[in-house]
């Protein structure tokens, strides 16, 4: 498989939104995005997943100009608005023929309530 393939199986368009595969490796922040998705019109991001502090986390950004610069956050979430987010996306996905993305995240959803149980 060639890199434009392989990065072309890593992203999915839904109505405006533009998917991307959890990056279940931690970033150069420490955070492990497990949702991200963006727009681009207008051009904005969103993001949940684990900070470097494993706590479960949501970030916004706008990217299309000054005018909401000052909206941008990144804050703590409670662990089950997460989970919430990850069985949001699991039906998304579902519901637009991805089920492979869906698996994925019920996955990753099963991981984090186990990862709860041990808490």
């Amino acid at each position: 498989m060639d890199k434009k393939s392989e990065r072309k199986n890593d992203t999915v368009y839904i109505e405006q939104w533009l998917y991307r595969k959890p990056q279940l490796t931690p970033n150069q922040d420490g955070n492990i995005v497990l949702i991200s998705k963006g727009c681009f019109g207008p051009l904005e991001v969103y993001e949940w997943g684990i900070d470097a502090d494993r706590q479960a986390y949501e970030r916004y950004e706008w990217l299309e100009n000054e005018f909401y610069q000052y909206d941008n956050y990144c804050i703590k979430i409670e662990w089950k608005r997460l989970r919430q987010q990850i069985q949001n996306v699991i039906v998304l996905f579902r519901n637009n023929g991805f089920p492979d993305w869906a698996e994925q995240y019920e996955t990753i959803l099963d991981h984090l309530n186990q990862e709860m149980k041990l808490m």
